[in-house]
């Protein structure tokens, strides 16, 4: 029997003439008592309209439903054909990115991306942790510190591993990540601890911290997903304990250096696709993803994060970047998503303009 696609659900009766961008505006203002990385992973207006030109020189019409107080209003008395979403969700809790897939198949209105509960998943790292190396995923130790009681553990763990890095235990945009994340020895380790639980009021995840490169891999697919590019992270003037932080992420053309496919060993290289992808099929993603890697001592990639829901931005987004290096262009990276997610879903391509045809001929 032909296992059937949660989206295949959908009315595809008629073809696609309006997507719909769902989105969260980065703010401005954080309320007092708020970390200053609050809203990090939400996108900026640029992007929004960079999505919106590309979405509409493909020959659709466009349509933008900001998730705000108003949201389910919106999309409920003006319904688009389909969604492009990379709403990130609203307040601090782990099912914040699976809110607007929620209401999207609550109503029945197909989108972009994988579904609720894949999205659930990933964003809660500690239950990512588990589902991978249930799936036969090579993953790095980790422990998760909820109470002052499992601080008691901390002189235990460094007789397994010497170093540790402190990060919250459902966030993104390495949002709780800063170069003193990193430590090794107890003390250190209850500092970093508590500081996740004062400014993101979550447990804090203690992972066993991998001294080799960082690599990322873009994926995209449904039925054979393939690797679509991957980079090399290294932050500038920083060996040892370098980490991949929020501060590099937001100076990104200062402090990091992106590095292509080819500066990666071949051996690696064909590891890392190949569990990227296994990844992929264990955790059900649908379109596109994100999957990040560091090496450890022996040079073992294992995957340290994934993020289905990953940055967009032309400029400065991880995936556009690695697409990019590895010969893409950001229109066909849009048009890629789009078409995977349509053929996924029975849903049909409108009728191009003579004039569209013309351009994307050229």
């Amino acid at each position: 029997m032909k296992k059937e696609d949660p989206g295949s659900s959908f009315n595809s009766a008629r073809p696609v003439r309006r997507i719909g961008i769902t989105f969260n505006l980065k703010k401005k203002d954080i309320l007092p008592g708020e970390p200053d990385d609050r809203y990090e992973e939400y996108d900026c207006l640029e992007t929004v309209q960079t999505l919106e030109r590309e979405i509409s020189r493909l020959g659709f019409e466009t349509g933008h439903y900001e998730q705000d107080d108003h949201f389910l209003e919106r999309i409920s008395q003006n319904p688009p054909d389909f969604v492009f979403n990379i709403a990130e969700g609203r307040g601090t809790t782990r099912g914040r990115e699976s809110q607007v897939p929620c209401i999207l198949e609550s109503l029945g209105i197909p989108f972009s991306g994988s579904d609720s509960t894949a999205i659930a998943i990933t964003l809660d790292k500690w239950l990512t942790h588990h589902v991978l190396a249930g799936g036969g995923v090579p993953v790095p130790d980790l422990f998760m510190f909820s109470s002052d009681a499992d601080l008691g553990e901390a002189i235990r763990l460094f007789e397994k591993h010497g170093t540790y890095i402190v990060k919250p235990r459902w966030e993104g945009s390495s949002k709780g990540v800063f170069p003193d994340s990193v430590v090794d020895n107890p003390v250190d380790l209850a500092k970093r601890v508590r500081r996740i639980w004062r400014n993101y009021r979550q447990p804090a995840l203690v992972e066993e911290f991998l001294p080799g490169s960082e690599i990322t891999v873009g994926v995209m697919g449904n039925r054979n997903p393939a690797v679509i590019g991957m980079m090399a992270i290294d932050p500038k003037a920083e060996k040892g304990r370098a980490v991949y932080s929020l501060d590099h992420k937001r100076n990104w053309e200062e402090k990091v250096r992106y590095l292509g496919p080819e500066s990666i060993d071949a051996e690696v290289r064909s590891k890392v696709g190949r569990e990227a992808l296994k990844v992929f099929r264990v955790l059900e993603l649908k379109d596109i993803a994100r999957v990040d890697f560091r090496l450890d001592r022996e040079g073992v990639p294992k995957v340290i994060d994934i993020n289905p829901l990953p940055g967009i931005s032309e400029a400065y987004s991880d995936l556009p970047i690695l697409y990019r290096m590895s010969g893409g262009s950001f229109p066909s990276l849009v048009k890629g998503i789009l078409k995977e997610a349509f053929q996924r879903q029975g849903l049909k391509w409108p009728r191009t303009s003579t004039k569209a045809r013309h351009r994307d001929a050229a």
